[in-house]
């Protein structure tokens, strides 16, 4: 039938027109089909729901949301005003346009200009993306700074042969089970598994977190109750162990609030909802609350965002603080939580400073931490349950999940195909599950974006330009220090990362590497402009733009972050080697290398005078002989930014994951903040220009949750 532009097709649960075909959640396509039955006329919201929800209680949000997500997917350019028309207190009707604005009589050129727009459409930044994205942005960070190697860790770790070896497995079911726009994570199932709670994060900038209800039978209408507001992001933690209480993070925009939150669901869909206690911002993890309610395990960096973390037990009656686990000296700390389902054992994820995930296992009553394994990769996982059967710890990541024995420590990989993704689950059966494919990986990898801000601590004056309007992402920048109108840049637009100098406006391929996934960063210009150092796959390579010809420079595939030296004799480099990271100098004649640090060191940058810093758990450090002479100068004590100071001359710069500048003049003593509506990755400022600087942000997939049920192979 014909609504308009659009062709409706309700068997088929889809709407299209001559160029693009959307995809109709049953809901939707429900509640149109009813809308098509009585063209023109009002219906009121009783009517919807005696027709359509058939229940007697459905939340006023449930309705909105519905109705809301189906003029988002009606909207069209050849449809001037919306197919869904609100009465104020009547309800709603659909307004069919007169036969002449559809589609099908468009003139010939104005129906080719139509699809050159739908096949290349214009990249949208959102305002805010979520807390998913969030946690993925403290990853990415980390990808960027730390980071030497990026590999698929789970499939190798558990391929070494282990005692169990590798199973592999067929999908005998593979289902989509949501259908919004933007990214829908973080999949957790109720201990009783009744309730599926997961982060919903919109391309128009509204965060919120949905529970449904599952096991509603066939023919009944999805229900579902949402968490959101205007100002905060809503952040799911996990279900508290033999109960429907539902712990969230409640974070305002600005970050200056934040909050824990317990929701009721057991009357669900009412519930009820309890402040817990406050908490410091953003931090790379998850919570969990004991089956007694009585204590709240978290995370936390001494030095703020991107600092080590630190394992915590917060008493809720009492307000004490204890520190299970103190932080260690560098990398991310501990990370991931997961309770079991009694509550008794505390499962987590310890990233130290080479970024090597050890597996333990903290006992409340006898305090005892028990490391049950050490994966030999450098690794960030965004997941960690229990099996059913609480015998077994799960790992997903990659195209397999890795099962920890928890008696006799052996590991198991349930192997999928090689173009299946996995990021996060929840068990429904140990051969059942909700996933997100939502990875670290990809997120750092295939959702970036490089900007351009002018006067970026002047709201009124400011300016943002999105670099580029090409399909696939754009990650690291440098400006040429010779000539203000180049610069350097990482994209993946040929089906691999490779280097691109952007010269007067026009953007040159500099490299043809061997096509792979692996991300080109790092990318640092010597002072006299003639050659552009970067990393991949922990080696160093530089490109001489005089020859226009580059140069493998090492081989050791343990390198990260480089920064010249003054006088351009060679670099200082982040050296990743067992489980730790240091600064080391390169030669460039000799080629020798020679260490610097001690006692960990990253991200090394020299001030106006040539004097080297780096940094070292969340502080800032000045360089005297790499041990106990270095002297400490800065540490991180906001929350909203992370630990990390670039340098150009005497003014200092810093960002945060929530779009948060900070300018601080060393010669003035001035400090200059600001926000910027995006969620930041890295920012780059122009050597030539103070009040100019490049950013790579984050750009939010279209990413849905999953049903899936596996078999093993034959």
């Amino acid at each position: 039938m014909q609504l308009g532009p659009w062709t409706f097709t309700p068997e088929a649960y889809s709407i299209h027109d001559k160029v693009q075909r959307v995809e109709l959640e049953p809901l939707l396509c429900k509640l149109l089909c009813y809308f098509t039955e009585h063209p023109g006329k009002i219906i009121s919201r009783q009517q919807l729901i005696d027709s359509i929800w058939q229940q007697a209680y459905v939340d006023d949000n449930a309705i909105n949301r519905a109705m809301s997500e189906l003029r988002k997917a009606l909207q069209h350019p050849d449809a001037p005003q919306s197919l869904i028309k609100t009465h104020h207190r009547k309800g709603y009707s659909l307004q069919l346009p007169p036969v002449s604005d559809t589609t099908s009589n468009l003139p010939a050129d104005s129906e080719h200009q139509r699809s050159i727009s739908a096949t290349r459409p214009k990249r949208r930044l959102p305002f805010w993306s979520g807390m998913l994205a969030t946690l993925v942005l403290v990853i990415s960070v980390a990808l960027y700074f730390y980071s030497t190697t990026e590999t698929t860790v789970i499939e190798k770790t558990a391929s070494q042969k282990g005692p169990s070896g590798v199973l592999e497995m067929d999908m005998v079911t593979r289902q989509k089970i949501t259908w919004f726009k933007g990214i829908e994570s973080r999949p957790l199932l109720s201990p009783d598994k009744q309730l599926l709670a997961y982060s919903h994060s919109q391309p128009d900038g509204t965060i919120r977190a949905i529970v449904r209800k599952l096991g509603m039978g066939t023919g009944n209408a999805l229900q579902e109750v949402i968490l959101e507001g205007n100002d905060h992001f809503y952040s799911i933690q996990t279900w508290q162990p033999t109960s429907r209480n539902l712990l969230v993070q409640l974070i305002s925009k600005d970050g200056k609030h934040c909050e824990y939150q317990n929701y009721d669901f057991s009357q669900y869909p009412q519930y009820q909802v309890k402040k817990l206690t406050s908490c410091a911002g953003l931090s790379f993890g998850t919570a969990q609350q004991s089956a007694d309610g009585q204590w709240l395990y978290y995370s936390k960096g001494s030095g703020g965002l991107y600092s080590s973390n630190a394992l915590l037990a917060e008493n809720l009656t009492t307000g004490t603080v204890q520190t299970l686990l103190a932080a260690p000296s560098a990398g991310l700390g501990v990370t991931m939580l997961a309770l079991s389902a009694d509550g008794s054992k505390l499962a987590y994820i310890l990233m130290p400073e080479s970024n090597k995930p050890d597996i333990y296992l903290y006992d409340p009553i006898s305090r005892e931490h028990t490391r049950l394994a050490s994966l030999p990769y450098p690794m960030i996982l965004l997941g960690l349950e229990w099996s059913i059967d609480q015998s077994s710890l799960i790992l997903p990541g990659g195209n397999g999940i890795l099962r920890l024995n928890l008696a006799d420590k052996t590991q198991t990989l349930v192997k999928f195909s090689e173009d299946f993704t996995l990021g996060e689950l929840t068990l429904l059966a140990e051969d059942q599950a909700y996933i997100s494919n939502f990875t670290a990986g990809a997120a750092a990898l295939n959702a970036t974006q490089l900007i351009k801000i002018q006067q970026p601590f002047n709201v009124a004056e400011r300016k943002i330009t999105v670099l580029n309007d090409t399909e696939g992402s754009t990650a690291d920048l440098a400006v040429s220090p010779v000539d203000s109108n180049s610069y350097a840049f990482s994209a993946n637009w040929t089906g691999s990362w490779q280097l691109w100098l952007n010269a007067q406006g026009q953007n040159v391929q500099l490299t043809e590497l061997a096509p792979d996934d692996k991300k080109l960063s790092g990318i640092s210009w010597s002072g006299d402009g003639r050659y552009i150092a970067f990393h991949k796959q922990g080696n160093l390579y530089l490109y001489d733009t005089h020859r226009q010809q580059l140069i493998k420079k090492l081989e050791t595939q343990d390198l990260g972050q480089a920064v010249w030296l003054p006088d351009n004799s060679g670099l200082v480099l982040t050296r990743l080697q067992g489980n730790s990271q240091n600064l080391w100098q390169l030669d460039l004649v000799s080629n020798q290398l020679t260490q610097l640090t001690f006692s960990t060191g990253t991200f090394a940058q020299f001030d106006a005078q040539g004097q080297l810093y780096y940094h070292r758990d969340g502080k800032l450090v000045r360089y005297v002989d790499g041990a106990k002479n270095d002297r400490e100068l800065k540490s991180n004590t906001d929350t909203n930014l992370t630990a990390l100071w670039l340098m150009r001359g005497q003014k200092h710069y810093r960002f945060g994951m929530l779009g948060h500048l900070e300018l601080h003049d060393t010669a003035t003593g001035e400090t200059q903040t600001g926000q910027l509506p995006y969620q930041l990755l890295a920012i780059y400022p122009d050597p030539h220009d103070p009040d100019q600087l490049y950013a790579t942000v984050f750009v939010p997939p279209e990413l849905a949750l999953e049903f899936i049920q596996w078999k093993p192979q034959n």
